[in-house]
């Protein structure tokens, strides 16, 4: 009786060692954590590309079919919102656009387009002609940004847009059976003909992780 009145209670005893974990914890400035996060690329992304996701604002658009080419209209949406709900400037937010599977042909120029016959394979329309698309019909036609191109959205500072290595591997072997073009000289030509300013990586799955890894938060972007 005697021992278990002098002996702090096990609830007491955990509180004591909470305290004395978070003293020492505020004392090294937390550096045990930020080791962590720095080895899990959190704080220093070794991959050029995603060291440039900057800011307090961080979001991922997982962009994965055409949608009729509203993917990267969320992130600018998300963008303006954020800038207005939180008065935050532009170096605050960053926002990565990955084009993977059947929505990496949106990287693409108009030649690869035609030659190919891209809008056969991703089965998109051209709004002016309303038969197959053999052009990029997305390229200069973001929604509710009349005049914005994908090469202006790609030196926007606060966007980083990523083209899915791994779909342009498989689907430029596809097109160039369908043509005669061998899988080489298919890849070839699509990178290329990748559009000034967006940047391939090795696969949009690999993006959407690396981002995360960033600090972003995850968005389905069609």
């Amino acid at each position: 009786m005697l021992e278990s009145l002098a002996s702090p209670s096990p609830r007491r005893s955990f509180l004591q060692r909470l305290a004395a974990g978070t003293a020492a914890f505020l004392a090294t400035g937390g550096t045990a954590a930020a080791a962590e996060s720095s080895r899990h690329g959190l704080a220093a992304p070794d991959d050029p590309l995603f060291a440039r996701i900057k800011g307090k604002h961080r979001q991922v658009f997982d962009v994965t079919a055409p949608n009729d080419g509203w993917g990267p209209v969320f992130a600018l949406t998300w963008i303006a919102t954020t800038k207005e709900a939180l008065g935050v400037p532009d170096s605050d937010i960053s926002a990565v656009i990955v084009l993977r599977h059947f929505a990496m042909p949106l990287a693409l120029n108009d030649q690869i387009w035609a030659k190919y016959h891209i809008g056969e394979l991703i089965n998109v329309t051209d709004p002016k002609t309303k038969t197959t698309a053999v052009r990029n019909v997305f390229h200069e036609n973001l929604p509710l940004n009349p005049g914005l191109t994908y090469q202006k959205l790609a030196a926007n500072p606060s966007v980083v847009l990523l083209a899915c290595n791994k779909a342009l591997t498989v689907l430029s072997g596809m097109a160039g059976q369908r043509i005669g073009v061998s899988a080489d000289q298919a890849k070839r030509e699509w990178t290329a003909g990748l559009i000034p300013g967006i940047s391939p990586v090795a696969s949009g799955v690999y993006g959407v992780h690396r981002a995360q890894m960033a600090g972003c938060t995850y968005c389905q972007g069609g």
